[in-house]
């Protein structure tokens, strides 16, 4: 399965997806909301732990990360970063256009 992401739920959610959720409308101010991508409705907060690239089976991959039992952290966001992301050579990459402070 190529370009599958493996992740774990950010829980409590409510507070990220409202964040993000107020960041996606003021973007949509300044561009115009046809020129941001992406469905918000689909967005769930989660913690990346590993993207699989190359074509191949992955269900040792996930039962792997499964197998974890984390333990909880607090996460405190103090600033949104607007990026510019691309994967031109199959790996995320970004650079920060806009950091607003919280």
């Amino acid at each position: 399965m190529p370009d599958e992401a493996i992740a774990m739920p950010a829980t409590p959610a409510q507070a990220v997806q409202q964040l993000r959720a107020a960041t996606r409308i003021a973007i949509g101010r300044v561009v115009g909301e046809d020129q941001v991508p992406e469905d918000p409705r689909r967005y769930r907060p989660h913690v990346s732990v590993a993207y699989l690239t190359a074509d191949g089976p992955a269900e040792s991959d996930i039962r792997a990360v499964e197998a974890i039992e984390p333990e909880s952290a607090a996460v405190r966001i103090s600033h949104v970063d607007l990026i510019e992301m691309h994967r031109d050579r199959r790996v995320y990459e970004w650079s920060v256009v806009a950091r607003l402070p919280l």
